[in-house]
């Protein structure tokens, strides 16, 4: 179905508007539901303000208590009975197991009266239980004389000894224990110990306990099922005392580090809203220098059924105010673009290709931007026959340039195939010359300790001759050991000329056997240079090429040698492990520098002398060893120095 501009442009309008009404309705929700939180959030400190002022009314209220019983008559008459060798106060007349009875319904009644009091205790000075009434599930007790404890080590026991006539000390808030066990059902406690002095000397000290879960009644009103505001609080070290999932309290009791008021909500904010969060908290000093964190929170603060209103007002406004911005859109549209139709029907009679000069563009009176296109198009069309033209004009040349082309291609094809077919054989060359250069460079590597062991040995030969020391044996021995220096150095030659022959064929050999072979040939350089060699582990079969093995353990002893001599090792060691198909060669020279340790396998790379090393040794064996033989040869330093492994497992 063809749908005409006019209609369109009245769908697209639609479809704008109500983008449109849309976005500045969620806008405006938005910013009304940012004003509702922040108002939300001041009432919501408010209320934190008036419950920690509750809060702590509550704990001045146990203070009262203790003061006001601390202050009867029947306690002073207790001091002077207590204190008289009769247990008898001459004053009441009163023995002292009468003002007990009396002092303990006093305590029984404050318990009765007070549900969030559990616990009222009298201690003398020395700590001991004078007096205890105690309120659990079955009732309020009496502790019986023989059950009376030594609180002496208690804290709350010091720290009111410590104060000084009308002080008071309050504890921080803990689990209640019994006889050193955490008593069930948990008990949040505070403590408030008054001392008591009589004659400025301590005569007593009064102890009451309270449930805070009881004693702070502000929590109740948080409590209720329709309410989806909570209440939190919690000790210096922001672990819970309260909190409505009460498997979350005192946490550190029970290994639960992260039962933690800082890992649930944000403390660095004393307020702070999210999507669904209302959070507030604030720090309740309840001493001078104790505190506990008092926080609140509350969620769905827009509730679900005004966002609906919301949504569905807005759906309803967005319909009917584009609706009718598309009306008013299309009947004036339609008006706009009447000369646009007379335009069309002109352009669809080119395309059906009738001919231009035929075809002519009008738009009446109009004098817009709509006149302006008829005009251009006008022009269009008398142009389109001149470039009509010169196109066809251009197509008969290319096509000609092209027919040349075609017929000259194959040459051009077969010119550039035979210069690439040149510059390939002169890389090959290049190549070839290149892998030469570094063969003659490694061999002459290879050749410098076989000719310093046969020059040493001439040379020894001389003073063996002087001192009369050669015999048929000793000569024979020296041509047997050269001659095997020599043969070693042509197998060298005939290892290194074949390293780069693709027919080498790879043999199985025992490795040890072949070490053992290089060390018979270095060992007497190694004795004469005091250097001591250690060979350990089993030998073990591997499949490669025994005389390029070979070739790089000499390297390696040779280069371990080396280092050994420069740096004058008194104590030189070359220690050889053969373990789990690895073979392992260590020197106790110092190691290698840790920032050239990197490069001790590039080519050319050295850190001997001019003219004592090519860099090319270890270059080579790496080669060897990666490339021909299929193992891994790495470096590293030790603690004694450095330590080569060829490993065969890799």
């Amino acid at each position: 179905m063809k749908i005409s501009l006019s209609t369109k442009v009245a769908i697209g309008t639609f479809i704008t508007a109500s983008l449109a009404v849309a976005i500045v309705s969620f806008l405006s929700f938005h910013l009304m539901t940012k004003y509702f939180k922040q108002n939300s959030l001041a009432n919501l400190r408010f209320e934190l303000k008036e419950d920690s002022k509750n809060i702590k009314s509550s704990i001045n209220k146990v203070v009262y208590d203790a003061q006001i019983l601390s202050k009867t008559d029947t306690l002073i008459a207790f001091y002077r009975a207590y204190n008289n060798k009769y247990n008898y106060d001459a004053i009441t007349n009163t023995t002292l197991e009468d003002i007990i009875n009396s002092l303990q319904d006093n305590f029984t009644s404050l318990l009765s009266h007070n549900k969030a009091y559990f616990n009222i205790r009298l201690l003398d000075n020395k700590g001991k239980e004078l007096i205890v009434a105690y309120k659990d599930q079955m009732g309020i007790h009496l502790r019986q004389k023989k059950e009376l404890q030594d609180k002496s080590k208690k804290k709350y026991f010091l720290e009111a000894k410590k104060k000084k006539d009308g002080g008071v000390y309050i504890s921080d808030i803990n689990l209640n224990r019994e006889f050193g066990q955490i008593s069930y059902p948990l008990t949040p406690t505070i403590r408030v110990a008054l001392p008591i002095y009589i004659g400025n000397k301590l005569f007593t000290i009064l102890i009451i306990n309270a449930n805070t879960d009881m004693l702070f009644t502000v929590l109740d009103q948080y409590q209720l099922k329709d309410i989806h505001k909570h209440i939190y609080l919690a000790d210096k070290n922001g672990y819970y005392i309260y909190n409505p999932d009460r498997s979350k309290i005192f946490g550190y009791e029970f290994g639960h580090k992260d039962y933690t008021l800082m890992h649930d909500f944000n403390l660095k904010k004393a307020s702070y809203y999210t999507d669904n969060l209302l959070f507030c908290s604030k720090k309740l000093f309840y001493t001078p220098k104790k505190f506990i964190y008092v926080a609140l929170d509350s969620h769905n603060t827009f509730s679900q059924e005004q966002y609906n209103d919301f949504i569905h007002s807005l759906i309803l406004y967005v319909v009917l105010i584009s609706l009718l911005v598309a009306i008013i859109s299309l009947l004036l549209i339609r008006y706009l673009i009447s000369p646009i139709i007379d335009i069309t029907k002109a352009a669809k009679a080119i395309a059906k290709g009738e001919k231009t000069d035929l075809i002519t563009f009008s738009t009446g009176k109009a004098t817009d931007e709509i006149s302006d296109l008829a005009n251009s198009l006008q022009t269009m069309i008398n142009n389109l026959d001149e470039s009509k033209k010169d196109i066809e004009k251009k197509v008969q040349e290319r096509t000609q340039a092209l027919k040349e082309l075609n017929e000259n291609l194959e040459d051009i094809v077969q010119t550039k195939t035979n210069e690439n077919i040149k510059q390939l054989e002169i890389l090959q060359q290049q190549n070839k010359l290149a892998s030469m250069g570094e063969m003659i460079g490694a061999i002459a590597h290879q050749w410098r300790q076989p000719l310093n062991e046969i020059g040493i040995a001439i040379q020894n030969l001389k003073y063996d001759y002087e001192d009369g020391l050669i015999t048929e044996e000793y000569l024979n021995e020296f041509i047997q050991s050269t001659k095997k220096v020599i043969k070693f150095m042509s197998d060298t030659i005939d290892d290194f000329r074949n390293f780069y022959r693709v027919d080498k064929k790879k043999e199985r050999f025992n490795v040890k056997d072949a070490i053992t072979k290089v060390l018979s040939i270095q060992r007497a350089q190694l004795e004469n240079n005091h250097i001591e060699v250690t060979f350990l582990g089993e030998g073990f079969e591997v499949l490669g090429y025994k005389n390029e093995f070979q070739q790089v353990i000499l390297n390696l002893i040779n280069n371990a040698k080396d280092i050994l001599l420069e740096k004058n090792i008194s104590d030189a060691k070359i220690t050889i492990i053969l373990k789990d198909n690895t073979v392992i060669i260590r020197d106790n020279g110092g190691g290698i520098e840790e920032d050239i340790i990197g490069r001790v396998f590039e080519p050319y790379f050295t850190t001997k002398e001019q003219g004592k090393g090519t860099g090319m040794g270890l270059y080579m064996s790496k080669m060897i060893i990666e490339e021909n033989i299929k193992a891994k040869l790495d470096v590293r330093n030790t603690a004694e120095g450095a330590e080569f492994r060829i490993d065969f497992n890799e």
